[in-house]
């Protein structure tokens, strides 16, 4: 069940096939109990090579659920107590925190599902695609007024942005330090553009 669950919650294929192969352990294990003899009188199994099959077998998978599940529990429930998840008294400093808390799940859509990012408009607010992505920004296609809005940059800082982008002849930046190594800002600045922009 707790694959089922996360299969469910991250929509991913490979979790989805991990709940399909231990659903299979799980009807082996059962058809493997049913077969098994009754106890003999004297307390000994009524057939030693099925139990010790079915127990070797139940530890296996024991051992690789729980390893398998400790990984997969960080993604369903993003760690135990994270502070970007507290509810905060104040409401500004709640407001910062669920922003950073949805950069952090729109960064780890980025990875995982690129495709979708896309046409959620992750970065891109521009497109009008309506997703709320905390505020990220797709340094390397995102118009000037968008960049500016997103890091807070002055005009002259996202004109030189900008420039430096459109001297790349279109190939654009592969690193967010790239653009910093390209474009000499603040650091102040510098720490906005990592904290928002994405390739």
């Amino acid at each position: 069940m707790p694959f089922w669950h996360a299969a469910q919650r991250l929509q991913r294929a490979d979790v989805r096939r991990w709940a399909v192969v231990f659903t299979a352990v799980t009807v082996y294990l059962v058809v493997l109990m049913a077969l098994t003899p009754e106890q003999n009188p004297d307390g000994t199994s009524g057939n030693p090579a099925i139990s010790t099959l079915g127990g070797f077998s139940a530890l296996t998978a024991a051992v690789v659920a729980v390893v398998r599940l400790n990984g997969l529990r960080r993604e369903v429930y993003g760690g135990a107590v994270q502070p970007n998840r507290l509810v905060h008294a104040d409401p500004a400093i709640a407001a910062v925190l669920a922003a950073r808390q949805k950069r952090a799940e729109a960064r780890d859509l980025l990875t995982r599902d690129r495709p979708m990012a896309r046409e959620l408009g992750i970065g891109r607010p521009d497109l009008g695609r309506g997703f709320d992505d905390g505020g990220l920004v797709d340094i390397n296609g995102a118009p000037a007024t968008v960049i500016a809005q997103r890091c807070d940059l002055t005009p002259a800082q996202v004109a030189a942005v900008v420039a430096a982008r459109d001297g790349r002849a279109g190939s654009g930046w592969f690193t967010v330090d790239e653009v910093l190594i390209d474009v000499p800002l603040p650091s102040d600045v510098a720490e906005r553009i990592r904290e928002r922009a994405f390739v």
